[in-house]
C-alpha cells in the first residue's frame, strides 16, 4: 500500500512540475510544437508535456548565458568634495564656509569648468560635541557643503584638485574621484559582441556533452549594460600644504553585457543522413 501511495505521489509531482515548467516558459515567448515528452502525466485525458519539443525528439532546447565586456580609458572623471567649517554658532559656520566655497568654486571656474558641471549635492548643519571624563560638552556646530563636479578632461583631473585645495585651504574635503565614458555606445557594442560569442561557445560545448548538435536560436535578450569604474575614496585633503601637483592615474575601465540565449537540440546527423 505504502508503495502505491509512493508511486502516486511521485506521479502527481511530476504532472506539477511539468506543469509549472509550461507556464514558465510559455511566459517567456517559447514556442511550443506537438511532440513526444521526456516526461508527461496525465490530467483526465489530457497529457502534460514540456514545452519546446519536436515530433521524436527528447527535451530539445538548451539555455545559456554569454558574458563579455570591452576595456577603454574614461575621458570623464567626477569628484567629490565638500567644505567643512566648524564655529561656536551656526552663524559663524554658515559664513565661513560659505565664502570657503565660493573660493573653491571660483577655483573651479578658473580651471574651465562649466556652471553645469558643478552641483550641489548636499548641505547639512550639525552639533558638534566633545565627549571626556565629565561627559558630553558642547562646542560649536558644523556647516558642511558638498559638491558634484564633473570633469571632462581626465588629463585636468589633478589641477582641478590642487585648484580646490588651494581655494578651500583646510575647510576642504574630498570624498571620492570616480571614472567614466561620455559614450559609451562602441564599448557596448564590442561587449555585447563578445557576450554573444561567450554564449554560442557555451551551447555549442553543451550541445556537444548531451551528444546532440546545435540548431537555431529561438529567444535572444540582453541585460542591462553596466558600466564598471574604479574609484578611489576617503581622500581628505587637508591645507593647501602640497608643494607638488596631485598625481591622478585614470587607468582603464569596462563596459559589460550578459545575454541570454535558447537553442534547439537537434539529434546528431545519421549515417542515413550523409
Amino acid at each position: 500500500m505504502l508503495a502505491k501511495r509512493h508511486r502516486k505521489f511521485l506521479r502527481n509531482g511530476l504532472v506539477c512540475a511539468s506543469a509549472a515548467i509550461l507556464l514558465a516558459l510559455t511566459a517567456c515567448g517559447v514556442a511550443q510544437t506537438p511532440a513526444a515528452s521526456l516526461v508527461s502525466g496525465h490530467m483526465g485525458n489530457s497529457a502534460v508535456l514540456i514545452p519546446g519539443q519536436q515530433s521524436g525528439l527528447a527535451y530539445d532546447v538548451v539555455q545559456v548565458v554569454g558574458f563579455g565586456s570591452a576595456a577603454g580609458k574614461p575621458d570623464v572623471a567626477t569628484l567629490s568634495l565638500a567644505v567643512s567649517v566648524t564655529e561656536e554658532t551656526v552663524s559663524a559656520a554658515r559664513t565661513d564656509a560659505a565664502a570657503a566655497m565660493s573660493q573653491v568654486i571660483a577655483s573651479l571656474k578658473s580651471q574651465g569648468i562649466a556652471d553645469k558641471d558643478i552641483a550641489t549635492r548636499d548641505f547639512r548643519i550639525y552639533e558638534e560635541f566633545e565627549y571626556g571624563g565629565e561627559g558630553r560638552k558642547h562646542i560649536g556646530y558644523t556647516v558642511s557643503n558638498g559638491l558634484m563636479v564633473t570633469v571632462r578632461d581626465t588629463d585636468e583631473v589633478g589641477a582641478v584638485i590642487d585648484a580646490a585645495i588651494a581655494a578651500g585651504g583646510d575647510d576642504i574635503r574630498f570624498n571620492n574621484v570616480g571614472f567614466s565614458f561620455s559614450d559609451t555606445a562602441t564599448l557596448a557594442e564590442k561587449a555585447r559582441e563578445a557576450a554573444v560569442d561567450d554564449m554560442q561557445e557555451r551551447a555549442s560545448q553543451l550541445a556537444e556533452f548531451a551528444n546532440r548538435s546545435l540548431g537555431d536560436i529561438k529567444i535572444l535578450s540582453e541585460t542591462p549594460v553596466a558600466d564598471i569604474f574604479p574609484q578611489s575614496g576617503g581622500l581628505r585633503a587637508l591645507a593647501a600644504s602640497a608643494e607638488s601637483s596631485t598625481p591622478v592615474s585614470v587607468g582603464e575601465s569596462e563596459i559589460s553585457v550578459t545575454v541570454y540565449g535558447i537553442y534547439e537540440l537537434l539529434p546528431l546527423p545519421s549515417d542515413d543522413d550523409e
